[in-house]
């Protein structure tokens, strides 16, 4: 909880927080004070923190099963050291349709909280829809050369690589069984391993063969609005392009709401006071917020690096690997040459928007993706807006495994395996515990500098955006053109998705008809 001086004299730093509860007069605070407290009395803010639930002792609703998300899967439950960070709740038998899950009921941990028997607590609940992407072998690259910047192959043949472990791999040079990558051919900016020079991909690094937890839509804008609203007000300055303490109807990512982010400021916050700002989605701009047509179905763009990983931080999840990307498309099937996420080389771009901002917001008619920076459209689309009842794998825009717009709508952010900041990531997942000033700080995860996710150093991008003119190779599901191209700055194409590792006997009664309707009933 952040503290400050209300009377009296002295003051604390800007950031200063407790850092833990001693007793019912005592409690230990992150910083002496800048300067002395003389007669001083002090407020302590609060905030919202992230439940550590228990792995058992769940109350599933009748025909699901629940799963503890350890902060370590595979390892020994630890209300302390290795918590329930979140769970999956899932069917217990193959079905499809809508799923209707009451009278759920968790076990919260909240003495790990440092939270009293009779203490008044308010809980809130965030559910984003995930898609489980089995333990298996994939391939990577297609084996085309003319058409992709940088594909992966094997050695130096112009085939796909078969991922068949989580084994160390050699990258770069000419043998076979190698990850290369057709010598770095028009990468924006080339990985440091090619065809003379090779590099290690170490064991830790999670290369897709071990099943993971896929977010089966990009962050949506009202996802994003619910995380800002659980921030304190110094964690908001660094996850918004506009301070909290602007006017109410000021874009909290782009200041005029450029490009269909529509997340505004509601109530402004306090800089002195450190009262946070309260967000809202407002698509149309007028004085009522969080109405149906506000768009918080629509991708939330204009991320910075930085914004992607606190919210996975926050939320108890991980960035995607690039390798974890094909395999999240492309499934265990073969490549076929020049495909999109959808396994086939049939693309039409959205020149139109039905119901725009609304949970039934789609795109023109015949259109299975976002791109062309078309006049008509200008931003990101509502996630799983391609999907409709009757619409097949290449209609909806849907992967393999039915997650959607892979290819188009907002670049996918993902840690690169061609430098030395990607290579180094393994894979540890979010505790949901940002630091003081907002930012992700999981050891080893790309753009860490001090502790703090602050560079986009060992970042990338694969799958293209709304705004990239024709032809759409960059969509193209092979293409690394962008795979080590470190941006952080918040951009109007940029989006972010998220994974976390399954466990051995994890889930795989997942629905993957894209026929089904994909309105994201649930994401909020």
């Amino acid at each position: 909880m952040p503290v400050r001086v209300t009377s009296g004299t002295g003051a604390f730093a800007a950031n200063t927080v407790i850092t833990s509860i001693t007793n019912a007069t005592q409690f230990v605070v992150s910083a002496t004070p800048s300067t002395a407290l003389s007669n001083a009395s002090i407020t302590c803010s609060r905030i919202w923190e992230h439940a550590r639930l228990n792995d058992d002792g769940h109350t599933a609703p009748t025909g699901s099963t629940i799963d503890a998300g350890l902060l370590t899967p595979g390892s020994a439950f630890n209300a302390t050291t290795n918590p329930a960070v979140g769970v999956f709740i899932y069917r217990d038998a193959e079905g499809t349709g809508t799923n209707t899950f009451t009278n759920t009921q968790l076990r919260w941990n909240y003495d790990a909280n440092g939270i009293n028997d009779d203490a008044i607590v308010a809980v809130q609940v965030f559910a984003i829809e995930m898609v489980y992407v089995p333990q298996g072998a994939f391939s990577v690259g297609d084996g085309t050369t003319t058409t992709f910047r940088g594909q992966f192959r094997d050695g130096a043949s112009n085939v796909a690589l078969v991922i068949s472990s989580e084994n160390q791999l050699t990258l770069g040079g000419t043998a076979a069984g190698n990850l290369a990558n057709n010598n770095t051919s028009g990468m924006i900016v080339a990985d440091d391993f090619n065809n003379s020079t090779t590099r290690t991909l170490p064991a830790a690094f999670p290369k897709g063969f071990a099943g993971f937890y896929c977010m089966k839509y990009e962050i949506s804008q009202g996802q994003y609005r619910d995380f800002l609203n659980t921030l304190t007000y110094a964690q908001q300055v660094n996850r918004t392009a506009t301070a909290p303490t602007s006017a109410a109807r000021t874009g909290a990512l782009s200041s005029t709401n450029a490009n269909r982010n529509g997340i505004d400021i509601q109530t402004p916050g306090n800089a002195t006071t450190l009262q946070p700002a309260v967000y809202a989605c407002n698509l149309n701009g007028d004085t009522t917020y969080n109405q149906s047509a506000d768009g918080e179905w629509i991708a939330c763009n204009w991320f910075g690096w930085m914004d992607g990983p606190a919210y996975m931080d926050w939320a108890g999840l991980r960035p995607m690997t690039e390798l974890e990307y094909e395999k999240a498309a492309r499934g265990p099937l073969a490549s076929i040459a020049d495909e999109y996420a959808w396994g086939t080389t049939v693309i039409a771009g959205a020149t139109g928007i039905t119901n725009s901002g609304l949970a039934t917001e789609t795109a023109s008619a015949g259109a299975n993706a976002a791109f062309g920076n078309n006049a008509n459209v200008q931003g990101p689309l509502r996630v799983g807006a391609f999907a409709a009842g009757g619409t097949n794998r290449e209609q909806a825009g849907a992967s393999y495994w039915g997650i959607m717009e892979l290819s188009g709508n907002l670049w996918e952010r993902s840690v690169t395996v061609g430098n030395a900041g990607g290579r180094a990531f393994t894979g540890l997942h979010g505790d949901g515990v940002l630091s003081a000033n907002g930012h992700a700080n999981v050891t080893a995860w790309p753009g860490l500098v001090s502790g703090q996710v602050t560079t986009a150093d060992g970042s990338g991008f694969r799958g293209g955006s709304w705004d990239l003119s024709p032809p759409p190779s960059l969509l193209r599901l092979s293409d690394r053109g962008a795979a080590t191209h470190t941006i952080p700055n918040r951009i109007n194409s940029h989006g972010f998705r998220g994974v976390r590792t399954g466990t051995a006997g994890a889930a795989t009664q997942i629905a993957i008809n894209a026929g089904n309707n994909q309105t994201a009933t649930v994401g909020t």
